[in-house]
């Protein structure tokens, strides 16, 4: 002990304490690495440390598996056009309806050219019971709601078909076979449905302004509430037709 702590010590009575071999160092060595100067790349090797933690246990739990498909999570109704296409051209009209009522969605077909695309499919041939060529048949199809506006159906057979609901405007409908048809609300605005066979069809509530019926057949049809261009009506056989009048601003409501 030097002289200076033993004159406190004799001062003031205090006992100075011993100090163990080594212990000044360690202070001096935590003071040094208080005040010495930040590692360069010591900001980077806590982010990368960060990175390297574990993900945790919730959020791994969550994460959607790779093998998942889109249909699995997707709504009904965003089935793709493929999809659809391939239930319909490929399984035919009696798969189609049972996956109808299997799984809800709205059928998707608008712009289609069913004359074209069904030339190689089941859906191509001619009824044992209609006289004529061969066409596209679509009997007791269920396309309720279906968007299928601006599609080509030429001649096809659509009897007794469920079309409840479904958009058919500026669709290409000559000739087409509707009769015994469900065509309740179904908007027809625009469409071509020259030479059309709607007899005994129903098209309760139906939109058919501007739709040109040059030649159809709406013999005993149910068109209650039906909306069309008067001028047009004229050229179409209503021989039967059970209807309701309530003309206003040149337009026909049956």
């Amino acid at each position: 002990m030097s002289w200076v702590n033993g004159f406190y010590a004799w001062l003031f009575g205090v006992q100075p304490k011993k100090q163990a071999k080594g212990e000044s160092a360690a202070p001096d060595a935590a003071g040094k690495a208080e005040h010495a100067p930040p590692h360069p790349g010591g900001e980077a090797d806590a982010g990368a440390a960060a990175h390297e933690r574990p993900e945790p246990r919730a959020a791994a739990e969550h994460r959607p598996a790779p093998e998942e498909t889109l249909y699995e999570h997707a709504s009904d109704n965003t089935i793709s056009q493929g999809k659809q296409h391939h239930w319909l051209f490929d399984e035919g009209v009696l798969h189609w309806n049972q996956r109808r009522k299997e799984t809800e969605f709205r059928p998707n077909f608008s712009g289609f050219n069913f004359v074209k695309q069904s030339q190689r499919s089941r859906l191509w041939g001619c009824p044992a019971d209609l006289v004529g060529d061969e066409r596209v048949i679509l009997a007791s199809i269920d396309l309720r709601f279906a968007d299928l506006q601006g599609c080509t159906l030429t001649r096809a057979d659509l009897r007794r078909a469920h079309l409840q609901g479904a958009n058919l405007r500026n669709a290409n409908l000559a000739h087409v076979n509707f009769e015994n048809a469900d065509l309740t609300d179904c908007d027809l605005r625009n469409a071509v449905l020259d030479g059309a066979d709607l007899s005994r069809a129903r098209l309760v509530n139906a939109n058919l302004s501007g739709a040109s019926l040059k030649g159809t057949n709406l013999a005993w049809a149910d068109i209650t509430q039906m909306s069309a261009c008067e001028k047009h009506l004229r050229e179409a056989n209503l021989f039967g037709a059970v209807r309701r009048v309530l003309a206003a601003d040149g337009v026909f409501q049956s």
